[in-house]
């Protein structure tokens, strides 16, 4: 990503906004509960999964979400229906006005930002949801993985079909141009996106499901071109052939994601969890370099969001650099989907919206070192 506005300025803007005491030298994580109540919104994006974030110029922040309620809260019981509207979302959020991010709007009326150009209107699927993204040039580059609807899905009775860049002005985050990557032999490069402006490429990590973990992988593009010419990490050089690619680390499920913090590439991964009272692990790996090798996974964290004595499903740990606040703390999110099959998430037709909200964690900068070995 570009930081067109120095570390600096971000830092303290991020600690104006939410002031929060310096935890324990003891401790590697703590809950960042200010940050977690700015996902509680009451108008536009009202809840969902994902939340990773894309640095822009002008100090501002792109917020991408998954499966999103956009409009639905009901004022009077602050409560949603049971089903999301929406397979995807935006929040643009600004220095000037940090607490009160525009909901972008899609340029057809859809409450979906992202939709795949052969998408008919109304029709769930095919769908987009967003990965990583950046800003280049006055570009903005988000990745988005087209999600079918089909009984070879498994389980969740979808499947992943396709990669795309969704292109936009930077200036003017309405139109978006889309663009069809090749395939990438079942691995999904949306895991995270670190440029390297002297090299005039962009490192991007993906992953590649290994039973209920996965393996992470890194590729490389032209930072002014990503539709153009990858190359892969064979675990000795970069090749053009996505089948000689090889593993740079593991993660402890498929939900993985990959920042670059205070010179250090950091891997967040999160306990497997499909359900309540499951995983409830976040870690974090090290490298000096985007090649590895990274350090062994090791816990920072372990969430601690009781309803009626039960863990929810979690998943989805993204950090984001570009809020690392006054006291060297980095923001990381999660995400969680409820509390079946242990509580109830349907009553009545109705659903409490704080059961589909990231959660915000900070993790101290400075003991990285320490965690990661």
């Amino acid at each position: 990503m570009v930081w067109r506005l120095p570390l600096g300025s971000l830092a303290l803007a991020s600690a104006l906004m939410f002031q929060l005491p310096l935890f324990g030298a003891a401790s590697s994580a703590a809950k960042d509960p200010a940050f977690t109540d700015f996902f509680r919104r009451t108008n536009g994006w009202e809840a969902g999964d994902g939340a990773i974030s894309v640095a822009l110029s002008g100090g501002r922040t792109l917020w991408l979400f998954g499966d999103s309620y956009v409009d639905q809260l009901d004022p009077a019981t602050k409560r949603l229906p049971c089903m999301f509207n929406a397979r995807n979302a935006a929040l643009l959020q600004s220095l000037n006005d940090p607490q009160h991010p525009e909901t972008l709007r899609a340029a057809n009326g859809g409450r979906s930002f992202f939709r795949p150009p052969a998408a008919k209107v109304g029709d769930p699927w095919p769908c987009f949801w967003p990965g990583a993204g950046y800003e280049h040039g006055g570009i903005v580059w988000v990745s988005l993985m087209e999600i079918q609807k089909t009984p070879e899905g498994g389980v969740w009775g979808f499947k992943l079909t396709g990669q795309y860049w969704g292109a936009m002005q930077a200036t003017n985050l309405t139109s978006v141009i889309y663009t069809k990557l090749p395939s990438f032999n079942g691995i999904s490069f949306a895991n995270g996106f670190v440029p390297d402006e002297a090299r005039g490429c962009v490192h991007a990590f993906g992953e590649k499901g290994h039973g209920i973990a996965s393996d992470v992988y890194v590729a490389r593009f032209p930072i002014n071109d990503p539709a153009g010419p990858w190359s892969f990490w064979n675990g000795r050089t970069w090749v053009p052939n996505i089948t000689n690619a090889a593993p740079v680390a593991q993660g402890n499920s498929t939900s993985v994601n990959v920042c670059r913090a205070r010179g250090k590439f950091l891997l967040f991964s999160t306990e497997f969890s499909v359900a309540c009272d499951q995983g409830r692990q976040i870690f974090l790996s090290v490298s000096e370099r985007p090649t590895g090798p990274f350090s062994a996974p090791k816990s920072i964290y372990t969430i601690d969001d009781p309803v009626q004595g039960h863990q929810p499903f979690f998943y989805g740990a993204n950090a984001h650099p570009e809020s690392i606040n006054a006291q060297g703390e980095l923001l990381v999110t999660y995400c969680i989907n409820g509390y079946e099959p242990c509580v109830p998430s349907c009553v009545n037709g109705r659903f409490d919206a704080d059961y589909y909200r990231p959660r915000a964690i900070r993790v101290l900068v400075g003991q990285i070192d320490r965690l990661g070995h």
